[in-house]
């Protein structure tokens, strides 16, 4: 699925989620938009203290599925086009060793998860790009690279990077302690059963 289709499926979410909600959407809500590998997708909405990205991945272990090859997550309000919580993607690496290989949908080019991973040592990053302005290759690839790989010059530029990091922050801070928690919940399944890993740790509700 390019770039467009997933990006189409997430705004069909962030449609239907401004209709169910008489056209309001609160600030700073997500969409996350999840392919698996038997291509079938998935999709979360972000409440409070819950990213986009764990609700997407609720609904898709609801189906016994949790090997991932895209996600595409972006702002419902001003519809750009996101990097995900770090925390999130280091999460859904523990359902399946296929998940190293899945990539974010971003309008320049997909980003493989370890490249963000790898690229920022395990630092958040939540790095925003215009999908209905920006044409892939231009400005935005240039931006992508930079951002990813920590070498961005300029202080214009820096000032802008050094305060998307602090919101993607604050946003993983809110997070932290439910991924925790689905850890230690899957550790405790996992004495029990006898089985390695975290497949099936929600299950079907």
């Amino acid at each position: 699925m390019n770039f467009n289709e997933i990006y189409q499926a997430a705004m069909d979410v962030v449609n239907y989620t401004a209709a169910s909600r008489n056209g309001v959407i609160e600030p700073g809500t997500t969409i996350c938009v999840l392919v698996t590998a038997t291509g079938r997708i998935y999709n979360g909405v972000s409440r409070p203290n819950v990213h986009a990205e764990i609700e997407a991945v609720r609904n898709m272990q609801a189906y016994g599925e949790n090997a991932v090859t895209t996600l595409i997550l972006v702002d419902a309000n001003s519809r750009l086009a996101l990097l995900p919580c770090v925390n999130c993607l280091n999460y859904i690496l523990t359902l399946s060793p296929t998940n190293y290989n899945a990539v974010v949908a971003m309008p320049d080019r997909p980003v493989p998860f370890g490249e963000i991973l790898q690229n920022n040592n395990g630092a958040a990053m939540s790095m925003q790009f215009n999908s209905g302005q920006v044409s892939r290759g231009t400005m935005s690839a240039q931006v992508s690279s930079m951002v990813i790989s920590g070498r961005a010059k300029g202080g214009v530029l820096k000032d802008k990077v050094g305060g998307l990091m602090k919101v993607a922050s604050e946003l993983e801070d809110e997070d932290d302690d439910l991924i925790e928690e689905l850890r230690d919940a899957a550790l405790e399944k996992e004495k029990k059963e006898g089985k390695k890993g975290l497949f099936g740790l929600f299950g079907k509700k």
